[in-house]
Parts: structure tokens; C-alpha cells; sequence
């Protein structure tokens, strides 16, 4: 009898062990991944960030943010290196994504984004303020960057913007010869047909002129030009 009671007792002290192991293996495995590994493990099999497409690497992305919400700074820096030419859609696609966003959230968001690609300093601010209008304050620090940072020409196109994409820099948004985003200079929020943008202050005029329609202020979620 006791024989039995001891071989039951062993038997019972090794599933509960080995339930318990089973328990912490995914949030082991958990602490454990890299950005690039929580990324990696969302995309097709026998793709990499470099072969994956747009959509399969921003599928990716998003699914990533969704299961390691506090590593979505670091993924997103580690997705603006890999593709900077996504670093908008990066930045969008994070702060659709994520749960419990707030403003907070999106400026280190926005903050990684442009650490790591400051070139696209003004499509990401405009990615980040088309989601998070009510952030504009903390969009507009994360952005804020020293000269030296600022390359000498603007950004080109990504081919991937809205066809009310802001002109490139030096014709509207640039006013700085050229020069691209200037951080020295407030922008004002305004909505272009819709589309959340932020104008330098001194090219507002020229930019109201050039788009019919558009008016300072935020824009007003309606059922026909905001989704």
C-alpha cells in the first residue's frame, strides 16, 4: 500500500511539474526573442525582412506589436533599419496595432522611428498625426532634431503615399531652399481633404493656396472623407 501511495505521489509531483514547465516555455521563450526575431517569426515561411514583400513585412510588424506591445519601440527601430523606405507605413502600422495606445506611446514611436531614419522625419510625423491627430504635441517633440541630423536634401518619394501626398520639400513643405524638414520651424496642423498634416508655419499660406479645401485645425471624422 505504501509502495503504491509513494509511486501515485511521484507520478502526480511530475505532471504537476511538467505542466508547470509547459506553462513558462512560451513566456520564456518570450523574454528571450529579439525585435528581429519577434518580427521574423510572423512572416512566411522561408521568408526574411529583406525577401518578404510590403504587405507580408508590415503583417508582420503589426502581428509582432500585437503580441510584444512594451518591445514596440525597439521593433519599430529595428524595422525603420531594415526597410527605410517604409518608415511612414512602419509607423503607422505600429500605432494601428498596438493596444492601449496614448500619446506617450506614440512619441517614442514616433521618436525610434525618426532616431533611426531622421530623412523621413516629416512623412513619419505626418504617418503618426494622420492616426494620432490629439498627439500633436508629442508628435512635435519626438521629431524635433538637431541641424546635424538633418540631411542636406529631402527624402525621396516612397511611392507608396496618399495621392494627396504634401509636395516634395522645397516646392510647399520644404521652404529651406530646398533643405527639407526644418525643426527650427512650428508647424501647424491642418487638414488637407481630410488628411491630417502639419505645415511649417511660414510655408501655411502657400500650402492653404495649393489645396482647395484644406483648413487649419484638426479634421472631423465624417463617413465620407475620414476612415
Amino acid at each position: 500500500m505504501n509502495y503504491l501511495r509513494a509511486v501515485l505521489y511521484l507520478f502526480v509531483t511530475a505532471a504537476l511539474a511538467g505542466g508547470l514547465w509547459l506553462a513558462t516555455v512560451p513566456a520564456a521563450r518570450a523574454r528571450t526573442l529579439t525585435p528581429a526575431e519577434m518580427i521574423q517569426e510572423n512572416l512566411p515561411p522561408g521568408k526574411t525582412m529583406g525577401t518578404a514583400t510590403k504587405p507580408e513585412f508590415l503583417s508582420a510588424v503589426c502581428e509582432a506589436v500585437r503580441r510584444h506591445r512594451d518591445a514596440a519601440g525597439a521593433i519599430t527601430k529595428v524595422a525603420v533599419k531594415a526597410h527605410h523606405e517604409y518608415a511612414a507605413d512602419i509607423v503607422a502600422t505600429v500605432l494601428r496595432c498596438s493596444p492601449n495606445v496614448d500619446c506617450a506611446f506614440v512619441g517614442r514611436i514616433v521618436g525610434e522611428a525618426v532616431g533611426e531614419y531622421p530623412a523621413a522625419a516629416s512623412e513619419i510625423d505626418d504617418a503618426a498625426i494622420a492616426i494620432a491627430p490629439d498627439c500633436a504635441g508629442a508628435i512635435e517633440n519626438a521629431t524635433i532634431l538637431d541641424d546635424k541630423n538633418i540631411p542636406a536634401e529631402g527624402p525621396g518619394s516612397f511611392g507608396s503615399g496618399p495621392s494627396n501626398q504634401l509636395p516634395p520639400p522645397g516646392s510647399v513643405e520644404g521652404g529651406n531652399g530646398g533643405g527639407g524638414f526644418n525643426p527650427t520651424q512650428r508647424r501647424i496642423l491642418v487638414c488637407d481633404n481630410g488628411t491630417q498634416r502639419r505645415v511649417n508655419e511660414n510655408n501655411l499660406a502657400a500650402f492653404l493656396r495649393a489645396h482647395p479645401g484644406s483648413f487649419i485645425g484638426t479634421c472631423q471624422p465624417t463617413p465620407t472623407t475620414n476612415r
